[in-house]
């Protein structure tokens, strides 16, 4: 099994509770920093307190952790994640939301295998498809 991983610098809180209005979730699971303080650890600093040290919520049957680094977070390309829903009315709705405030790479197109696929870097700068398993009549 490979779970996700999507790391945020302060705003993990803010992109579980996107993703949740987005998707058919149960409430998530989240750990702040300061709820968490292993043997012989010093306080956290007072800006991680809140941070989430370990963030997990289960999307479209997938288990997703989340979690917010002290160091500066990159936006990378080399990973993308895809939610595949029944069908092109749902998919078009998640699309739509992922879309606000983000950056679509890939305008939705109906094409052979699906009636909707589409593909857009969210405010966070998370990399997603959203496809369709309804067929294409093409």
């Amino acid at each position: 099994m490979i779970t996700p991983y999507i790391t945020f610098n302060g705003q993990c809180k803010e992109a579980i509770a996107f993703y949740r209005s987005i998707f058919t979730c149960e409430d998530p699971k989240i750990l702040p920093y300061g709820d968490y303080m292993p043997e012989g650890s010093k306080t956290p600093p007072e800006l991680l307190r809140e941070w989430v040290m370990h963030g997990e919520m289960v999307i479209n049957g997938t288990n997703v952790w989340f979690a917010d680094e002290a160091l500066p977070v990159t936006t990378g390309d080399s990973i993308k994640l895809s939610a595949t829903v029944k069908t092109g009315k749902e998919a078009k709705e998640i699309f739509g939301a992922l879309s606000v405030d983000g950056n679509i790479t890939l305008p939705p197109t109906e094409t052979f295998y699906s009636v909707f696929h589409g593909a857009v870097i969210d405010k966070f700068g998370v990399s997603w498809n959203v496809v369709a398993e309804e067929a294409s009549k093409k």
